[in-house]
């Protein structure tokens, strides 16, 4: 029987801003296992009268000077029996607001910032989790540069400007961040993608769907941050509606399964293959591969064929363009493949 596991955000369990598959396990499971996770937002600086509760605080409070990137990182998950070149699938089975406010910035890195002469503006949106929806409800023009990570505008320092017009922004809670260690030694920057996970940003990774990451370390040493409530394709002004997650995932080892470098996604409907790359035009070569090499494999079908159906059929999304190292994913869809036997030995 599976268990179900709790692991919530301290200052013990949660990392600032980068990967390193030095860390010790903070949480040991077995696979099929479900893990009650917390993540949190590190823009909660932003609005710290209703961003932060006595447990941000006191991360925040611990990292001043530690931090080194951008993101703060509940984990790691130790999977027993898990292997370099396994499969871990984290299947999103619940996701609710820690508490119900969120920050999004007009960020000095957002893809239009020299068009809005790279004045950063904070605004604050509300969530009402029963009907699904968050709207801003105040924004203010950020007081400095937002040059460093863990920043905090003390409530009164800044003038809040309402925001008066009458929006309803579906909510999409999913993890941002989310993946396993990477196989390189040392401090690894959570900015952007990799191949082991990390910043993808794919808004698609929401409750009931599943990523698959390969296995770099023993143990795969699974983790989750960055959450949202709410992001469109291309993150474009620098971030989403950043806020705190309160998530239930389930763990499953496969160590009968093939991905071939990056990252798929699951749902009812599509395959996501995922590219990354300084331009948005690698990243689309890349993530255009790695649909051709899962449709080959899943299928048997030769490259050509994979490779036309691509072409007729599948969506290319812009993933992000605010991570340095720009996101491209490739939705493929289930149905027009439906006729085909599909392979023992794939995802």
């Amino acid at each position: 029987m599976s268990t179900i596991h709790e692991l919530k955000a301290t200052v013990e369990t949660v990392k600032w801003g980068y990967y390193d598959n030095s860390w010790k396990p903070v949480l040991q499971i077995e696979s099929g296992d479900f893990v009650d996770i917390e993540a949190l937002n590190h823009q909660s600086g932003d609005a710290p009268d209703l961003l932060f509760d006595e447990s941000i605080k006191a991360i925040y409070d611990f990292n001043v000077g530690r931090h080194m990137g951008d993101h703060l990182i509940t984990g790691p998950i130790y999977v027993k029996d898990a292997k370099p070149n396994d499969i871990i699938e984290m299947r999103m089975i619940d996701a609710k607001p820690r508490m119900n406010y969120g920050s999004n910035v007009i960020a000095n890195w957002g893809n239009l910032s020299n068009e809005f002469n790279r004045e950063e503006t904070i605004f604050i949106y509300e969530a009402d989790p029963e009907k699904g929806i968050t709207y801003p409800i105040f924004k203010y023009r950020y007081p400095r540069p937002i040059n460093a990570p863990g920043l905090v505008t003390i409530p009164g320092t800044v003038e809040r400007i309402p925001i008066l017009e009458k929006l309803t922004i579906p909510m999409n809670m999913f993890f941002g961040v989310a993946g396993v260690l990477p196989a390189k030694k040392g401090k690894i920057h959570s900015l952007p993608p990799y191949e082991f996970g990390g910043n993808v940003d794919n808004k698609n990774f929401v409750v009931g769907t599943s990523m698959y990451y390969k296995v770099q370390v023993e143990g795969a040493g699974i983790y989750v941050g960055d959450s949202h409530f709410a992001q469109g394709d291309g993150e474009l002004s620098g971030t989403a509606i950043e806020g705190s997650v309160n998530g239930r995932i389930q763990i499953i080892l496969h160590k009968n399964k093939q991905l071939f470098r990056n990252q798929i996604l699951e749902s009812d409907t599509h395959w996501e293959t995922h590219g990354y790359g300084y331009t948005l035009d690698l990243a689309n070569h890349e993530a255009a591969l790695e649909a051709v090499d899962f449709l080959t494999h899943r299928f048997n079908i030769t490259r050509e064929l994979a490779y036309s159906t691509l072409s007729v059929k599948a969506d290319f999304h812009v993933t992000q363009v605010s991570n340095r190292i720009v996101g491209v994913h490739c939705r493929i869809l289930k149905e027009a493949y439906k006729e085909l036997e599909i392979s023992k030995e794939s995802i």
